[in-house]
Protein backbone atom coordinates (compact mmCIF):
# COMPACT_ATOMS: atom_id res chain seq x y z
CA UNK A 1 0.00 0.00 0.00
CA UNK A 2 2.62 2.50 -1.10
CA UNK A 3 3.17 4.94 -3.90
CA UNK A 4 6.22 6.99 -4.72
CA UNK A 5 4.77 10.30 -3.43
CA UNK A 6 3.82 10.46 0.25
CA UNK A 7 3.49 12.91 3.13
CA UNK A 8 5.00 12.58 6.59
CA UNK A 9 6.97 14.27 9.32
CA UNK A 10 10.09 16.28 8.67
CA UNK A 11 13.18 15.05 10.56
CA UNK A 12 16.55 16.54 11.57
CA UNK A 13 18.26 14.39 8.97
CA UNK A 14 16.34 16.36 6.31
CA UNK A 15 18.22 19.58 7.13
CA UNK A 16 20.92 19.19 4.48
CA UNK A 17 18.31 18.73 1.74
CA UNK A 18 16.34 21.76 3.00
CA UNK A 19 19.45 23.94 3.01
CA UNK A 20 20.34 22.84 -0.53
CA UNK A 21 16.87 23.74 -1.77
CA UNK A 22 16.72 27.10 0.03
CA UNK A 23 20.10 28.19 -1.35
CA UNK A 24 18.81 27.84 -4.91
CA UNK A 25 18.00 31.43 -5.95
CA UNK A 26 15.31 30.24 -8.38
CA UNK A 27 13.57 28.70 -5.39
CA UNK A 28 14.23 31.21 -2.64
CA UNK A 29 13.17 34.29 -4.64
CA UNK A 30 9.53 33.18 -4.36
CA UNK A 31 9.56 32.28 -0.66
CA UNK A 32 8.86 35.31 1.50
CA UNK A 33 9.46 33.86 4.98
CA UNK A 34 13.01 32.51 4.69
CA UNK A 35 16.21 34.42 5.48
CA UNK A 36 19.13 34.83 3.10
CA UNK A 37 21.75 33.55 3.28
CA UNK A 38 20.07 30.36 4.50
CA UNK A 39 22.14 28.37 6.98
CA UNK A 40 21.99 24.92 8.55
CA UNK A 41 20.77 26.46 11.80
CA UNK A 42 17.78 27.95 9.97
CA UNK A 43 16.82 24.49 8.73
CA UNK A 44 17.30 22.96 12.17
CA UNK A 45 15.06 25.61 13.73
CA UNK A 46 12.41 25.04 11.06
CA UNK A 47 12.42 21.27 11.68
CA UNK A 48 12.22 21.74 15.43
CA UNK A 49 9.23 24.09 15.15
CA UNK A 50 7.34 22.31 12.35
CA UNK A 51 3.73 21.69 13.32
CA UNK A 52 1.44 18.77 12.65
CA UNK A 53 0.07 20.47 9.53
CA UNK A 54 3.49 20.90 7.93
CA UNK A 55 4.39 17.85 5.88
CA UNK A 56 7.58 16.58 4.36
CA UNK A 57 6.92 15.56 0.76
CA UNK A 58 8.83 12.39 -0.05
CA UNK A 59 9.44 10.65 -3.35
CA UNK A 60 10.49 7.05 -2.86
CA UNK A 61 11.41 8.04 0.69
CA UNK A 62 13.61 11.00 -0.31
CA UNK A 63 12.73 14.55 0.74
CA UNK A 64 11.39 16.43 -2.29
CA UNK A 65 9.81 19.47 -0.62
CA UNK A 66 7.53 20.78 2.11
CA UNK A 67 3.81 21.43 2.33
CA UNK A 68 1.79 23.53 4.79
CA UNK A 69 -1.99 23.23 5.12
CA UNK A 70 -2.66 25.17 8.31
CA UNK A 71 -4.08 28.70 8.47
CA UNK A 72 -2.76 29.13 4.93
CA UNK A 73 -1.46 26.95 2.11
CA UNK A 74 2.21 26.85 1.15
CA UNK A 75 4.42 24.48 -0.81
CA UNK A 76 7.90 24.21 -2.26
CA UNK A 77 9.50 21.47 -4.34
CA UNK A 78 13.25 21.10 -4.78
CA UNK A 79 14.37 21.91 -8.32
CA UNK A 80 15.30 18.35 -9.34
CA UNK A 81 11.81 17.12 -8.42
CA UNK A 82 9.92 19.81 -10.31
CA UNK A 83 7.85 19.29 -13.48
CA UNK A 84 6.93 15.73 -12.47
CA UNK A 85 3.45 16.28 -11.03
CA UNK A 86 4.75 15.95 -7.48
CA UNK A 87 3.48 19.31 -6.23
CA UNK A 88 -0.07 18.67 -7.43
CA UNK A 89 -0.27 15.17 -5.97
CA UNK A 90 1.26 16.21 -2.65
CA UNK A 91 -1.10 19.18 -2.42
CA UNK A 92 -4.12 16.94 -3.08
CA UNK A 93 -3.04 14.59 -0.29
CA UNK A 94 -2.47 17.42 2.18
CA UNK A 95 -5.61 19.38 1.35
CA UNK A 96 -7.70 16.21 1.66
CA UNK A 97 -6.47 15.91 5.26
CA UNK A 98 -7.26 19.58 5.85
CA UNK A 99 -10.86 19.12 4.75
CA UNK A 100 -11.23 15.84 6.63
CA UNK A 101 -10.34 17.80 9.78
CA UNK A 102 -13.39 19.99 9.17
CA UNK A 103 -12.03 23.01 7.33
CA UNK A 104 -14.41 24.67 4.89
CA UNK A 105 -11.67 26.59 3.13
CA UNK A 106 -8.04 27.71 3.11
CA UNK A 107 -6.21 30.82 1.87
CA UNK A 108 -3.01 31.20 -0.14
CA UNK A 109 -0.79 34.00 -1.40
CA UNK A 110 1.73 33.94 -4.24
CA UNK A 111 4.13 36.63 -5.39
CA UNK A 112 3.16 38.14 -8.71
CA UNK A 113 5.25 36.61 -11.46
CA UNK A 114 5.41 33.18 -9.83
CA UNK A 115 3.63 31.48 -12.70
CA UNK A 116 4.23 27.94 -11.43
CA UNK A 117 2.45 28.69 -8.18
CA UNK A 118 -0.31 30.50 -10.03
CA UNK A 119 -0.87 27.45 -12.25
CA UNK A 120 -0.75 24.96 -9.37
CA UNK A 121 -3.20 26.91 -7.25
CA UNK A 122 -5.58 27.23 -10.19
CA UNK A 123 -5.47 23.47 -10.81
CA UNK A 124 -6.24 22.84 -7.15
CA UNK A 125 -9.36 25.03 -7.37
CA UNK A 126 -8.15 28.21 -5.65
CA UNK A 127 -9.89 31.39 -6.73
CA UNK A 128 -8.29 34.82 -6.69
CA UNK A 129 -9.58 37.29 -4.09
CA UNK A 130 -7.50 40.33 -4.93
CA UNK A 131 -4.13 42.04 -4.99
CA UNK A 132 -2.15 42.35 -1.76
CA UNK A 133 1.45 42.81 -0.64
CA UNK A 134 3.64 40.23 1.07
CA UNK A 135 6.62 40.99 3.29
CA UNK A 136 9.86 39.46 2.02
CA UNK A 137 12.13 38.59 4.93
CA UNK A 138 15.17 38.27 2.70
CA UNK A 139 14.63 41.58 0.88
CA UNK A 140 13.11 43.39 3.89
CA UNK A 141 10.35 44.96 1.83
CA UNK A 142 6.79 44.46 0.67
CA UNK A 143 6.25 42.79 -2.69
CA UNK A 144 3.11 42.71 -4.88
CA UNK A 145 1.18 39.46 -4.52
CA UNK A 146 -2.17 37.80 -5.20
CA UNK A 147 -4.47 36.48 -2.48
CA UNK A 148 -6.60 33.39 -3.15
CA UNK A 149 -9.11 31.15 -1.38
CA UNK A 150 -9.96 27.47 -1.84
CA UNK A 151 -13.43 26.35 -0.80
CA UNK A 152 -14.03 22.74 0.17
CA UNK A 153 -16.70 22.35 -2.52
CA UNK A 154 -14.37 23.59 -5.27
CA UNK A 155 -11.63 21.21 -4.19
CA UNK A 156 -14.02 18.25 -3.91
CA UNK A 157 -15.38 18.91 -7.41
CA UNK A 158 -11.88 18.69 -8.86
CA UNK A 159 -10.12 16.27 -6.56
CA UNK A 160 -12.66 13.95 -5.00
CA UNK A 161 -11.42 10.36 -5.03
CA UNK A 162 -11.44 8.96 -8.57
CA UNK A 163 -9.31 5.94 -9.38
CA UNK A 164 -8.41 3.91 -12.45
CA UNK A 165 -7.19 0.34 -12.04
CA UNK A 166 -6.32 -2.13 -14.83
CA UNK A 167 -9.98 -3.17 -15.15
CA UNK A 168 -12.03 -0.68 -13.17
CA UNK A 169 -13.00 2.94 -12.75
CA UNK A 170 -13.90 3.99 -9.19
CA UNK A 171 -15.46 7.41 -8.77
CA UNK A 172 -18.36 9.40 -7.36
CA UNK A 173 -22.03 8.49 -7.44
CA UNK A 174 -24.26 9.84 -10.20
CA UNK A 175 -28.07 9.80 -10.09
CA UNK A 176 -28.06 7.57 -13.18
CA UNK A 177 -26.23 4.91 -11.12
CA UNK A 178 -29.07 4.45 -8.64
CA UNK A 179 -31.14 1.89 -10.55
CA UNK A 180 -28.16 -0.43 -11.02
CA UNK A 181 -27.01 -0.05 -7.41
CA UNK A 182 -30.55 -0.75 -6.20
CA UNK A 183 -30.70 -3.87 -8.38
CA UNK A 184 -27.46 -5.18 -6.88
CA UNK A 185 -28.04 -4.44 -3.19
CA UNK A 186 -31.58 -5.84 -3.19
CA UNK A 187 -30.43 -9.22 -4.45
CA UNK A 188 -30.90 -11.49 -1.41
CA UNK A 189 -27.39 -12.96 -1.62
CA UNK A 190 -25.93 -9.42 -1.56
CA UNK A 191 -28.22 -7.81 1.00
CA UNK A 192 -27.58 -10.51 3.59
CA UNK A 193 -23.85 -9.76 3.50
CA UNK A 194 -24.42 -6.05 4.12
CA UNK A 195 -25.89 -4.13 7.05
CA UNK A 196 -28.15 -1.44 5.64
CA UNK A 197 -29.88 -3.16 2.72
CA UNK A 198 -32.85 -5.50 2.44
CA UNK A 199 -34.26 -7.33 -0.59
CA UNK A 200 -37.58 -5.46 -0.34
CA UNK A 201 -36.11 -1.95 -0.18
CA UNK A 202 -37.51 0.50 -2.69
CA UNK A 203 -35.48 2.75 -4.93
CA UNK A 204 -36.47 5.70 -2.72
CA UNK A 205 -35.22 3.91 0.41
CA UNK A 206 -31.85 3.10 -1.15
CA UNK A 207 -31.31 6.56 -2.66
CA UNK A 208 -30.26 8.47 0.51
CA UNK A 209 -27.47 5.97 1.21
CA UNK A 210 -25.62 6.99 -1.96
CA UNK A 211 -24.57 10.62 -2.26
CA UNK A 212 -22.20 12.60 -4.44
CA UNK A 213 -19.64 12.87 -1.63
CA UNK A 214 -16.28 11.61 -2.90
CA UNK A 215 -13.82 13.48 -0.69
CA UNK A 216 -14.29 12.51 2.96
CA UNK A 217 -16.45 9.98 4.85
CA UNK A 218 -19.24 9.12 4.71
CA UNK A 219 -18.67 8.24 1.07
CA UNK A 220 -19.79 5.42 -1.17
CA UNK A 221 -17.98 5.48 -4.49
CA UNK A 222 -19.20 3.54 -7.49
CA UNK A 223 -17.17 0.70 -9.01
CA UNK A 224 -17.47 0.63 -12.81
CA UNK A 225 -16.45 -2.24 -15.08
CA UNK A 226 -16.48 -1.85 -18.84
CA UNK A 227 -18.61 1.25 -18.46
CA UNK A 228 -21.27 -0.41 -16.31
CA UNK A 229 -22.01 -0.16 -12.58
CA UNK A 230 -20.36 -3.12 -10.87
CA UNK A 231 -20.67 -2.27 -7.18
CA UNK A 232 -19.57 0.21 -4.56
CA UNK A 233 -16.72 0.85 -2.16
CA UNK A 234 -16.47 3.56 0.46
CA UNK A 235 -15.77 4.60 4.03
CA UNK A 236 -18.00 5.43 6.97
CA UNK A 237 -16.80 7.85 9.69
CA UNK A 238 -16.12 6.89 13.29
CA UNK A 239 -13.37 6.67 15.88
CA UNK A 240 -12.11 3.94 13.56
CA UNK A 241 -13.35 4.51 9.99
CA UNK A 242 -15.19 1.51 8.53
CA UNK A 243 -14.74 0.35 4.96
CA UNK A 244 -17.87 -0.84 3.15
CA UNK A 245 -18.08 -2.53 -0.24
CA UNK A 246 -20.06 -4.88 -2.46
CA UNK A 247 -19.80 -6.29 -5.98
CA UNK A 248 -22.37 -7.53 -8.46
CA UNK A 249 -22.43 -11.33 -7.97
CA UNK A 250 -22.32 -11.80 -11.74
CA UNK A 251 -18.74 -10.46 -11.63
CA UNK A 252 -17.56 -12.54 -8.67
CA UNK A 253 -14.60 -14.86 -8.98
CA UNK A 254 -12.50 -12.62 -11.23
CA UNK A 255 -10.57 -10.71 -8.57
CA UNK A 256 -12.47 -7.49 -9.23
CA UNK A 257 -13.46 -7.09 -5.59
CA UNK A 258 -9.84 -7.31 -4.49
CA UNK A 259 -8.80 -4.90 -7.23
CA UNK A 260 -11.39 -2.32 -6.20
CA UNK A 261 -10.94 -2.53 -2.43
CA UNK A 262 -7.12 -2.54 -2.70
CA UNK A 263 -7.10 0.59 -4.86
CA UNK A 264 -9.54 2.42 -2.62
CA UNK A 265 -7.82 1.52 0.66
CA UNK A 266 -4.43 2.50 -0.73
CA UNK A 267 -5.75 5.91 -1.80
CA UNK A 268 -7.54 6.44 1.51
CA UNK A 269 -4.38 5.68 3.48
CA UNK A 270 -2.31 8.05 1.36
CA UNK A 271 -4.83 10.86 1.62
CA UNK A 272 -5.70 10.62 5.29
CA UNK A 273 -3.04 8.51 7.05
CA UNK A 274 -5.46 6.98 9.59
CA UNK A 275 -3.94 4.93 12.41
CA UNK A 276 -6.64 2.27 12.00
CA UNK A 277 -9.36 1.04 9.65
CA UNK A 278 -11.94 -1.64 10.26
CA UNK A 279 -14.67 -3.71 8.61
CA UNK A 280 -17.40 -6.04 9.80
CA UNK A 281 -17.69 -9.33 7.89
CA UNK A 282 -20.15 -12.16 8.34
CA UNK A 283 -18.63 -15.58 8.92
CA UNK A 284 -20.41 -16.98 5.86
CA UNK A 285 -18.71 -14.40 3.62
CA UNK A 286 -15.18 -15.85 3.31
CA UNK A 287 -14.49 -14.00 0.05
CA UNK A 288 -14.82 -10.65 1.81
CA UNK A 289 -12.63 -11.78 4.69
CA UNK A 290 -9.99 -12.91 2.21
CA UNK A 291 -9.96 -9.48 0.53
CA UNK A 292 -9.28 -7.83 3.89
CA UNK A 293 -6.61 -10.30 4.98
CA UNK A 294 -4.78 -9.71 1.70
CA UNK A 295 -4.62 -6.03 2.67
CA UNK A 296 -3.23 -6.69 6.13
CA UNK A 297 -6.49 -6.63 8.11
CA UNK A 298 -6.70 -9.04 11.03
CA UNK A 299 -9.72 -10.41 12.82
CA UNK A 300 -9.75 -8.83 16.27
CA UNK A 301 -13.21 -9.59 17.67
CA UNK A 302 -16.08 -12.05 17.26
CA UNK A 303 -19.53 -10.45 17.21
CA UNK A 304 -23.15 -11.15 16.39
CA UNK A 305 -23.98 -8.67 13.65
CA UNK A 306 -27.49 -7.57 12.55
CA UNK A 307 -28.39 -7.04 8.91
CA UNK A 308 -31.57 -5.78 7.29
CA UNK A 309 -31.06 -8.62 4.84
CA UNK A 310 -31.26 -11.32 7.55
CA UNK A 311 -33.97 -12.38 9.94
CA UNK A 312 -31.61 -12.30 12.94
CA UNK A 313 -28.11 -11.29 13.95
CA UNK A 314 -25.48 -13.68 12.63
CA UNK A 315 -21.91 -14.58 13.61
CA UNK A 316 -19.38 -12.13 12.23
CA UNK A 317 -15.96 -10.69 12.88
CA UNK A 318 -14.46 -7.25 13.20
CA UNK A 319 -11.38 -7.00 11.00
CA UNK A 320 -8.91 -4.23 11.70
CA UNK A 321 -5.93 -2.72 9.93
CA UNK A 322 -3.40 -0.81 12.03
CA UNK A 323 -0.65 1.45 10.83
CA UNK A 324 2.80 0.00 11.42
CA UNK A 325 5.49 2.30 12.80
Amino acid sequence: MRERISLGRVYPEDCDAIVEAMRNPEMSRWLTSIPQPYEFGDAAQFVAEAGAEEYAIRVDGELAGMLRVADSFGIWIASRFQRQGIALRAAVLGLSRCFLAGSEGIDAVYLNGNHRSEMLLSRLGFRAKGQVTAWSRALAKELPATSLHLARADFAARHGIALDTPRLRIDGFRPSDLADLHRIVTRPEVARMLLRFAPDMSLQEVAPIFTKEALVPPMRLVIRHQGRVAGSVGMLPGDVPSIVYFLDPSLAGNGLGQEAVSAFVNEYLLRFDPPELQAEVFDDNPASARILRNLGFQRVEDIACPSLGREAAAPAGIYRWRRSH
